[in-house]
């Protein structure tokens, strides 16, 4: 017989029910078989026969929940029994076992368990034990009796267990807590408090050394008392205590039913912190949340070659509001930036930029989405929400350039099928008419009375809204939709959400092609997607584990004809499918309908009420008036008359579980319509576990890296930039600009680059350029910005001309003539310009002349906005990203801002070199890091810019990459934590990419032909060409995807 230690599972438990306690046992039990008056002399005399009993005898440990005992036996071929106390019929002291407690019921359900990859699994439907003839309800014995244990008081027949204990102790705390918690279900009232929510607290003996305590324990400088709260994780949770350090987050489960004694997460690992609601602020249910997602402590590499996810998560729900806000309060004083994807508007913006540009693809923008409007993995109730896109799950093969392969994005899934919406919505009527009293008591205070007879004036919509008009019954994203499409990932799901049975087999997940005709003709199915069918992995369509449900062995989803019969084939088009260029053009659609203006009508962003619920009403995209909480708790949405009468006549534990059973919409995001896609790059199919990953874990940079272990991506020979060049970049996607000293840019298509255009700019030499909103901002050695209107200058000759050596009627050249129509000219600084920064609709320029402005650019002008004048010397580099401003002066003093307090640096820092020839290349602010690149032995210096408050003393986060007889010539800082370094190492010029949380070499190659490789450049509009690099006698290579 095998036998081990079990790591519990708690999707054992009910809902609601939370774990006691625990302890080893030794269970004595005639079970399965029943005892009745006649059989139990005979198990009693068993019991004084050491023999008979040794054989009876199972060894395990019995678990105590608020609901029910579960006994889990240490052999792992034998069932976990569970009791519910709903069954039991008596709880005794037994006289026959020393050290026993004699428990009696009618009804035993036996989980079968299955072992997968050394973990206990729940794989078939439960086993329901009922006793024949017996009353299935709690028996007559009086409460709390502690008779001897005869038959009577035993409430024959009944199944009969025995539960020995090792000592005295164990033996009556047990009994002591068997006993509370029946009798608390018999007489239906909550459970006393587990005494280690009252007087427990963290264990400080788990704080490592040299950490301070900041809150969650008794002896904390800043909020001492305890924080008890629960961890989430899809359909379980448990309590324990939580705590803060200065380098740490802690969760000390308590109990504790696993083998770990807590959960920690470095300070330096956190990615991004949530704040969830439940949508309930309710008495005795968690309302508030935090989830903090973090890298994991091993690398990335290293848990992708053990398949492994790459990043971790900790989903803890709090009683109290104000003990959430503790936390979150301490840490955004820590660590702001890892709350910006949520609070900074600024954030959404620039991924919104991103996503258009091409940077960011379809699936991890709608991933982002989700996350921020209180969509999480690890929650069921607001799981994250994808499209169905493909439309055609019959034919043979499939075009996905034909447009009639997609679905109509522009409208929700409810009103595809035009004969079933006029049927809701004839149905919807009859309700309204047969409710007509209470509409009419909803509008009493109206004196007006609309007269358009059609239901289509903006009054009309607003009464319909206010008096809850809803169209579908069913939501988009429920709790029972996951586990639906997940059955074979985690069938525990399943079988917890239907107490311990699969759903019938008419509503499993079978088939593609059954499921989506079922989604467009049934008249309660109306639901989306999960992130899974795009995230590359096929597993949940595949039944590895063996699952068995009680019509049989669970198959594999059937595809469709054009997946070949194969999952992984499936997979690819499907991906293929979300970032095609049809979806890429009306994806927006989709996106004003699940999380912007057409979900409730929010026209121009105002609640108010002459246009809340116009659009969800005109788009037919309207639920029910309770799936709308998560909007009002967020202050998105004012409570409908509807909903104030639903919350007021409903009990708060119903509310609970509408909430979080049948669907919550998605936090309004938009209140406008959605901007359209600009570039649809073509998909790039790949295997490499990062472009499928979330979208905190999505990386522009390591798709470079990615194509060249494929050997995709090849470095070629460029044409000659001219004699001297002073810069070179990207204005395009498929558009590439060289700074002369003369000051001309020239202009060149990036794959036919012997066709140039000349435009004069400028009588002193070009210094650097920046791309921005469909211009080129070039700027010069004497202050001057000009601002170059690319498509008009293109289309002045109809494109680019043909000849290599262009003539005087191709070169164009800003004139008084002008108006601003090719050219707009301005003076910015007061020596020449040296660097340049552009997000989110303000340009951030550095100069010679050792001051740093800022400017908002409009319609009609360009308004300086911002001066930072405490720089100490000429600036050489500067980042400006989510709210933040980095300055770098040629001589290396780097300075911090916070555009907000312009007068105050936020940090500051000055590099002491012992160098006569050091010189910054390139500064920025990644996700995680404050990069410095420079012409040092060292050429690559950064800082974790989550630990702000502490970066006053650098050295404890100071971390260096060194490249030995390497000389730097030139940088990019990549915001996904990444460095891009050209220069010279042992006389070879190289190009190399660095990961900044492992401080390893992704990618790395010479650059032969190309000395001195003085300017680099990435392409942040996407295509075929990815970097391009260049010296300043105009030699040229380009690093591109073939």
């Amino acid at each position: 017989m095998l036998s081990t230690v079990r790591s519990f599972d708690l999707v054992l438990l009910e809902e609601g029910e939370d774990y006691v306690c625990d302890a080893a046992c030794s269970l004595l039990s005639p079970f399965p078989c029943e005892t009745t008056q006649l059989t139990w002399p005979q198990f009693v005399e068993s019991l004084k026969n050491a023999n008979a009993s040794r054989s009876k005898v199972r060894k395990g440990r019995i678990r105590v929940g608020t609901k029910s005992l579960i006994f889990e036996p240490d052999a792992l071929d034998s069932p976990i029994l569970k009791l519910h106390f709903q069954s039991i019929t008596s709880i005794n002291d037994s006289i026959h076992i020393s050290k026993g407690i004699a428990v009696s019921c009618t009804r035993v359900i036996s989980v079968p368990t299955a072992i997968y990859n050394g973990k206990t699994r729940f794989l078939s439907a439960y086993d329901i034990h009922t006793v024949k003839g017996a009353d299935s309800t709690v028996g007559s014995a009086p409460f709390g009796a502690l008779d001897r244990n005869s038959s009577t008081s035993m409430n024959l027949p009944g199944f009969v267990f025995i539960f020995a204990f090792a000592t005295n102790d164990i033996h009556d705390e047990q009994l002591s807590d068997y006993m509370r918690l029946w009798g608390a279900y018999k007489l239906n009232i909550e459970p006393e408090t587990p005494d280690v929510q009252q007087t427990g607290m963290f264990s400080q003996a788990l704080i490592q050394p040299r950490e301070k305590l900041l809150l969650g324990c008794s002896s904390a400088s800043i909020y001492p008392e305890a924080v008890y709260c629960w961890r989430l994780k899809r359909m379980v949770r448990h309590g324990g205590f939580a705590a803060l350090t200065d380098r740490a987050f802690y969760f000390q489960p308590s109990p504790n039913f696993s083998r770990k004694s807590c959960k920690r997460i470095a300070i330096d690992r956190i990615l991004c912190i949530f704040k969830r609601d439940s949508g309930v602020p309710s008495n005795g249910e968690s309302a508030t949340a935090l989830e903090i997602i973090s890298l994991p402590e091993e690398s990335i590499e290293k848990r992708l070659q053990n398949s492994r996810k790459l990043y971790s998560c900790l989903y803890l729900e709090f009683k109290r509001e104000s003990d959430r806000e503790k936390f979150s309060t301490t840490l955004k004083s820590m660590i702001p930036r890892v709350f910006f994807a949520l609070e900074s508007r600024a954030f959404r913006n620039e991924m919104t930029q991103l996503w258009r540009r091409g940077m960011l693809p379809n699936f991890q923008y709608i991933d982002f989405l989700n996350y921020i409007s209180g969509r999480s993995r690890y929650d069921m109730s607001h799981y994250p929400i994808f499209p169905w896109v493909i439309a055609d799950y019959e034919s043979a093969s499939l075009d996905l350039k034909n447009p009639k392969s997609f679905r109509d994005l522009s409208k929700p899934i409810g009103a595809l099928n035009m004969e079933r919406l006029l049927h809701l919505k004839k149905r919807m009527s009859t309700l309204q008419l047969l409710d007509k009293s209470t509409a009419d008591t909803a509008n009493a205070g109206d004196s007006e009375t609309c007269s358009c007879g059609n239901n289509k004036c903006d009054k009309c919509l607003m009464r319909m809204w206010n008096n809850g008009f809803y169209l579908y019954c069913s939501h988009y994203s429920t709790p029972a939709l996951v586990v639906f499409f997940l059955i074979r990932l985690l069938p525990e799901c399943q079988l917890r959400l239907y107490s311990g049975k699969f759903d019938a087999a008419a509503r499993t997940f079978k088939s593609m092609a059954e499921t989506f005709h079922n989604v467009l003709h049934g008249h309660s199915t109306f639901f989306e997607l999960i992130p899974e069918f795009y995230s590359g992995s096929d597993t949940f369509l595949r039944n590895q584990l063996n699952i068995t449900t009680q019509d049989g062995r669970l198959g594999d989803v059937e595809l469709p004809l054009w997946a070949g019969n194969s999952s992984v084939e499936f997979m690819k088009i499907m991906r293929n499918a979300l970032e095609s260029e049809y979806v890429s053009r009306h994806i927006h659609e989709w996106i004003d309908l699940i999380f912007g203006y057409k979900q409730t009508g929010l026209v121009g962003g105002v609640c108010s009420e002459i246009n809340l619920g116009q659009e969800s009403i005109k788009s037919d995209n309207t639920f029910h008036p309770l799936s709308y909480l998560s909007s009002v708790r967020a202050g998105k949405l004012n409570l409908t008359g509807a909903t104030q009468n639903l919350l007021r006549t409903m009990g708060t534990k119903a509310i609970s579980v509408q909430v979080r059973e049948f669907g919550q919409a998605p936090i309004i995001l938009f209140d406008t319509p959605h901007p359209q896609r600009i570039c649809h790059p073509q998909w790039q199919e790949s295997d490499d576990p990062i472009a499928n990953a979330p979208w905190f874990i999505y990386g522009h940079l390591r798709n470079i890296v990615y194509d060249h272990s494929q050997d995709s991506l090849v470095l070629r020979d460029w044409v000659s930039l001219g004699n001297r060049i002073t810069g070179v970049g990207f204005a395009e996607a498929g558009l590439v600009y060289a700074l002369s000293p003369k000051g001309t840019v020239s202009l060149r298509h990036a794959d036919e680059p012997e066709k140039v255009m000349l435009t004069s700019v400028d009588r002193n030499s070009l210094t650097c350029a920046k791309a921005l909103m469909g211009h080129l901002c070039v700027c010069s050695s004497s202050g001057w910005l000009t601002l170059c209107n690319l498509e008009s200058i293109i289309a002045l000759r109809d494109g680019l001309p043909s000849s290599g050596q262009p003539s005087n009627a191709e070169r164009y050249s800003v004139s008084d003539g002008d108006k601003g129509v090719l050219f707009y000219r301005k003076q910015i600084h007061s020596d020449g310009v040296s660097c340049l920064s552009f997000s989110d609709g303000v340009l951030t320029s550095g100069g010679f002349d050792e001051t740093v402005k800022q400017f908002q650019f409009t319609n009609s002008e360009i308004r300086l906005i911002g001066v930072y004048d405490e720089q100490n010397g000429p600036l050489a580099s500067l980042s400006c990203v989510s709210g933040l401003l980095l300055t770098a002066t040629v001589g290396g003093s780097l300075t911090l801002w916070d555009p907000r307090t312009p007068h105050i640096p936020v940090w500051n820092h000055e590099i002491c070199s012992k160098s006569n020839d050091y010189r910054v290349i390139a500064c920025g602010i990644s996700n995680r890091y404050i990069q410095l690149v420079s012409t040092d032995e060292t050429p690559v210096i950064f800082w974790d810019v989550r630990m702000l408050n502490s970066l006053n003393s650098c050295t404890g986060f100071k971390r260096e990459i060194s490249l030995p007889n390497f000389k730097t010539f030139s940088a990019i800082c990549d915001p996904n934590d990444c460095v891009c370094l050209g220069g010279v190492q042992d006389g070879v010029s190289t190009l190399h990419i660095y990961d900044l949380h492992t401080k390893s070499s992704l990618m790395s190659t010479t650059l032969s032909g190309l000395k001195y490789p003085t300017f680099m450049a990435a392409n942040e509009f996407s295509g075929a060409h990815r970097l391009l690099l260049a010296n300043t006698v105009g030699d040229a290579k380009s690093l591109r995807v073939e």
